[in-house]
C-alpha cells in the first residue's frame, strides 16, 4: 500500500488537534499542554512509572522542563516520584489515581473539542475522525498493555504534537525557514497557480496577517513574488520563483521522509488509511466547502447603490 503523501492538509489537521489539546485543557484541567503529555506518558507506563530521564527522551523535552512539569504534577497530587534505592539521583515518577481520573475527564473533554473543530456535521467525516483517533493511538503504544484501550484521544494528541514539533525543528534546519513560510510553500507547490494570501490563510488556518509577514519573507529569500491583477486591483497573488519551486520540493520531500520515519512506518496499513482520509477526504472536503460558500450568487450580484 503507498504511503498518504504527507502535504499541507496534515498540517492543517494537525493544528486543529493542537487547539483541540489547548481548549480542552483550558475548559478541564489547570495543566499546561507539555504537563499533560507528561501524565499521559506516566500514565501509559502503568504502575512501574517511568525514569525521569526516560521521560525526557521520550517526549523529546530538555530534563529541566520534565523536572518542573512532575514538579507540579505532584503539587496536584496526580503523580508521585521517589529516589532510587542506591542511587539519590536516579529519579522515577509515576501517575497517581487522581491523575488517571484526571486524564479520563480531560479525554472526554479532548473528544468533545475535537468534534466541535472538526466538521463533523457530515456523517462520513465524522466516522473518520473516530477512526483516526483510533489509529493515532498506536503512533506511540503505551509502555503497559493495560493502557491499550484507556484514553485514546489523549494519546492521539500526545503523540501528534511530538510528530508536529520534530517535523517543525525539521524543516528549520533543513531550509532555515520558519514552519509558516514551509506552509506557505506547500500550498503554492500543491495549487500549481498564484494565490491570493487571504485564500492561502484560509486553506491552511493561518490568519490573513501570519501569511502576509510570511509572504513578506518570502520575498525577501526571493522564493516566491507578489503579483497583480488589472481585473481586481485590490488582490495581491503569491507566485513562487524558479527558486521558489526547488526549495518547494525539499519541503515536500523533507516533510514526507519525516512523516514516514515518525508517523508512517508506526502504523499499520488500516491505521494509515485512517489518518490520510483526515487529510484527503475531511480538510479537502472543508476547503471546497468553503469555496463553494465563498462563490454563492456571484451571478445574482447587483450594484448595491
Amino acid at each position: 500500500m503507498l504511503r498518504p503523501k504527507f502535504d499541507s492538509t496534515f498540517f492543517v489537521a494537525f493544528k486543529l488537534t493542537h487547539e483541540a489539546l489547548d481548549a480542552a485543557l483550558k475548559k478541564a484541567s489547570e495543566l499546561n499542554i507539555t504537563q499533560y503529555r507528561v501524565l499521559v506518558k506516566l500514565l501509559t507506563a502503568g504502575t512501574a512509572g517511568l525514569p525521569q530521564k526516560d521521560v525526557s527522551a521520550l517526549l523529546d523535552l530538555k530534563p529541566n522542563v520534565v523536572t518542573q512539569a512532575i514538579n507540579t504534577l505532584e503539587e496536584r497530587g496526580l503523580a508521585l516520584r521517589a529516589n532510587g534505592a542506591t542511587d539519590k539521583r536516579f529519579r522515577r515518577a509515576r501517575a497517581t489515581s487522581a491523575g488517571g481520573e484526571h486524564a479520563a475527564h480531560v479525554n472526554a473533554a479532548i473528544v468533545e473539542e475535537l468534534y466541535d473543530l472538526f466538521p463533523t456535521d457530515n456523517a462520513a467525516w465524522r466516522k473518520i475522525l473516530e477512526a483516526s483517533i483510533a489509529a493515532g493511538a498506536d503512533i506511540d503504544p503505551p509502555l503497559s498493555p493495560d493502557f491499550a484501550e484507556k484514553y485514546p484521544a489523549s494519546r492521539t494528541l500526545v503523540s501528534i504534537e511530538l510528530v508536529r514539533l520534530a517535523i517543525e525543528r525539521g524543516l528549520k534546519e533543513t531550509c532555515g525557514a520558519p514552519l509558516s513560510d514551509c506552509l506557505v510553500m506547500m500550498r503554492l507547490g500543491e495549487a500549481t497557480r498564484p494565490l491570493r494570501v487571504n485564500d492561502i490563510g484560509e486553506s491552511l488556518e493561518m490568519p490573513t496577517a501570519n501569511v502576509t509577514r510570511a509572504v513578506d519573507r518570502l520575498v525577501q529569500r526571493g522564493w516566491v513574488k507578489r503579483m497583480g491583477s488589472e481585473r481586481d486591483r485590490k488582490a495581491v497573488f503569491v507566485v513562487p520563483t524558479e527558486d521558489g519551486e526547488f526549495q518547494e520540493r525539499i519541503i515536500s520531500e523533507k516533510s514526507n521522509e519525516l512523516a514516514e520515519e515518525l508517523l508512517w512506518s508506526k502504523l499499520t496499513p488500516a491505521d494509515q488509511e485512517a489518518i490520510g482520509d483526515v487529510g484527503s477526504v475531511v480538510i479537502d472536503g472543508l476547503r471546497r466547502r468553503r469555496a463553494e460558500e465563498r462563490n454563492v450568487g456571484f451571478a445574482d450580484l447587483r450594484p448595491i447603490d
